[in-house]
């Protein structure tokens, strides 16, 4: 079988194409950020979200740990806190059992920002859930949930990327 035909055959699945379905709702996701939370965020990037979601309200999250939960490299990490801390969006605070770590706290800026953007997040799955009702929300959830237990299960990106 030629390589074209051998394509076909996938084109045929074009509304089952996994890549092509997440890379489309990834995209969506972004452009609805843009229009429901990013007014809360001013002159802030959406590439921040990620790191100030995974700084839970009672802090004691370090850098690594951070790092790992949102799958950014180190690198981009650093640069990253740096600027939120600029911001006045989080502080980070050393640790007492440990003066060579620091933690990282959400200031109340930053706090005001996480529930303002919840907010909006649960509006959109309240609109996900008149559109194809709760069970199969919760269904859709719980898989994802499970494809991403999965992936990280094979500790491929901690491995390469965002390890110690």
């Amino acid at each position: 079988m030629k390589i074209e035909d051998r394509i076909r055959e996938y084109e045929k699945d074009y509304d089952r194409n996994w890549q092509r379905l997440i890379f489309l709702l990834r995209k969506h996701l972004d452009i609805w950020s843009h229009k429901h939370i990013k007014p809360y965020w001013g002159q802030m990037k959406l590439s921040y979200m990620p790191v100030i979601c995974n700084i839970t309200v009672d802090g004691g999250s370090t850098a690594m740990d951070i790092a790992r939960k949102s799958m950014i490299v180190k690198q981009t990490m650093s640069r990253t806190l740096k600027e939120l801390e600029e911001k006045g969006m989080i502080a980070s605070k050393t640790n007492k059992n440990d003066k060579r770590s620091e933690y990282l706290e959400l200031s109340d800026s930053g706090k005001q920002l996480i529930l303002d953007a919840n907010i909006e997040s649960a509006k959109l799955l309240d609109t996900y859930k008149e559109l194809v009702g709760e069970k199969n929300l919760d269904i859709t959830i719980e898989v994802i949930n499970k494809i991403i237990a999965y992936h990280e299960s094979l500790n491929i990106a901690e491995d390469e990327h965002f390890g110690d």
